[in-house]
């Protein structure tokens, strides 16, 4: 799975005879205009599964008027994300987004092993993106923290994987929820708050929940 980050400018486009306009103008016109074509790009690269949404919240805190886009991908493999990396399609769409976002879009490459990664683009939902900065950065420290994960969670609640593109290794656990509710009630559970206190002892945690909707496929008309 690929999750990609970006964060838009306050303003659209940047020009210093007019006006600012704010963010959702921004969002507004990226996403009638240029994500549709990304999509369109990402799927004749291969990709198989695409959800796209907004950031509401990071630990708990309200950032959804920083207008954070994230995208969940699933690749057929590896090597089709490397060759897409590489591609002129996604320069193109880079030069494109230039004046739109702050900063390079991040590209985080996890692998997760699970049998069905694809059940978790079944549906619009919402996503909570657990990011887990092991200190020992190391193989068997990434492996330990990694494997402490899945076996409290198990495959049924979360995926789980670890990045294979950073320079500084870093662990996704992905969860799906039905509803805001159902996303306090798995938080504010004894198991929850054991996982974190232990993970507390080898890494640092960060909370992101986003509303995500399937762009890739597209919806039949």
């Amino acid at each position: 799975m690929t999750i990609l980050q970006s964060h838009p400018q306050d303003a659209i486009p940047r020009n210093r005879s007019t006006k600012a306009q704010k963010g959702p103008t921004v969002v507004k016109y990226v996403g009638e205009h240029l994500a549709l074509e990304f999509s369109a790009k990402l799927q004749h690269a291969g990709v198989l599964n695409g959800s796209r949404g907004f950031l509401v919240t990071e630990n708990g805190r309200d950032i959804s008027d920083e207008y954070r886009e994230v995208i969940f991908l699933e690749w057929p493999s590896p090597q089709h994300l490397r060759d897409f990396v590489a591609s002129p399609e996604l320069l193109e769409h880079r030069v494109k987004m230039k004046p739109y976002v702050d900063g390079p879009t991040d590209v985080k490459l996890f692998n997760i092993d699970s049998d069905d990664i694809s059940s978790f683009f079944a549906v619009d939902a919402l996503v909570e993106y657990l990011v887990v900065k092991p200190r020992d950065t190391s193989e068997a420290g990434v492996q330990s923290v990694s494997q402490y994960l899945q076996s409290e969670l198990g495959s049924a609640k979360a995926m789980v994987g670890s990045s294979s593109n950073l320079e500084t290794r870093e662990i996704a656990v992905v969860s799906i929820f039905a509803s805001d509710s159902d996303l306090n009630t798995a938080r504010a559970s004894a198991a929850r708050q054991q996982l974190l206190t232990e993970l507390a002892k080898t890494a640092s945690t960060t909370s992101l929940v986003a509303h995500v909707k399937k762009v890739i496929p597209p919806a039949e008309k």
